[in-house]
């Protein structure tokens, strides 16, 4: 890993971190959801799935999570994995948290697509809002180099990347069951350009305390923000989260 990297993973990491108190709460928490969808780049109708754990203690959460591809026009079948920081923070009374993540996308035996990043995202009673930046690097792989005479380490960087989301819910964050929409250029193990928006229709209902089932509906348009725009693809999401209370 680069001296630039580590420099970047330090610093997202001693602000999302802070003090831990270790005699707080903790909680884990398991999710899984399966997509179902087409566009213009998936041959016919695609399929995957993904897996998360988190584990949060204090104001502190970590996540981990991949992604596997069922029915795809590629030969990859392990096409994301996920690693992400947060920290609950607070100045004069506004509550707001930290993200930091990286993302690793190896959709193709040639190039992988690494992503680093920081969001600030603020929870209303009906709102949410993240923003932040990333940093994305496109890697040659070992095989590409060796089958295409490729020099090492050829790569290409895109640095200081807008990521956004703007969601709306019918009813508090907090109720038992909920609809809502978001406009966002981030998903579990993507970040598009910030040109091509995406619009998320979603609801979910807390089956008890520990189980809550989740349904969305995802559209994409290439070149949303541009003159011209055109549809690109949609996927349905369907899935279910299980939360541990450690404390019981």
């Amino acid at each position: 890993m680069s001296s630039v990297k580590l420099k970047y993973l330090f610093l997202i990491l001693s602000v999302i971190f802070g003090p831990i108190n270790l005699k707080a709460q903790s909680e884990v928490q398991f999710s899984t959801y399966i997509d179902v969808g087409e566009n213009n780049a998936s041959e016919g109708v695609f399929i995957r799935t993904a897996g998360f754990g988190m584990y949060r203690v204090n104001k502190f959460n970590i996540k981990a999570g991949a992604q596997i591809d069922l029915i795809s026009p590629g030969n990859k079948v392990l096409t994301g994995t996920l690693l992400q920081f947060e920290r609950e923070l607070s100045v004069k009374e506004f509550p707001f948290q930290i993200q930091g993540l990286y993302l690793c996308s190896p959709f193709s035996e040639l190039i992988h697509e690494h992503n680093w990043g920081i969001l600030g995202k603020i929870q209303r009673k009906h709102f949410t809002y993240k923003l932040g930046t990333n940093f994305r690097t496109y890697r040659v792989t070992p095989k590409a180099e060796r089958d295409y005479n490729i020099l090492s380490g050829d790569k290409v960087n895109e640095k200081w990347n807008l990521m956004y989301l703007l969601s709306y819910n019918l009813k508090p964050v907090e109720n038992n069951w909920n609809i809502g929409i978001t406009l966002t250029n981030i998903d579990q193990f993507i970040i598009n350009q910030e040109t091509n928006p995406v619009l998320n229709l979603n609801g979910k209902y807390r089956a008890s305390s520990s189980v809550t089932l989740f349904s969305e509906l995802w559209y994409k348009s290439a070149g949303a923000l541009n003159i011209s725009v055109n549809y690109f693809g949609f996927f349905i999401r369907t899935g279910l989260i299980w939360k541990i209370d450690l404390e019981k």
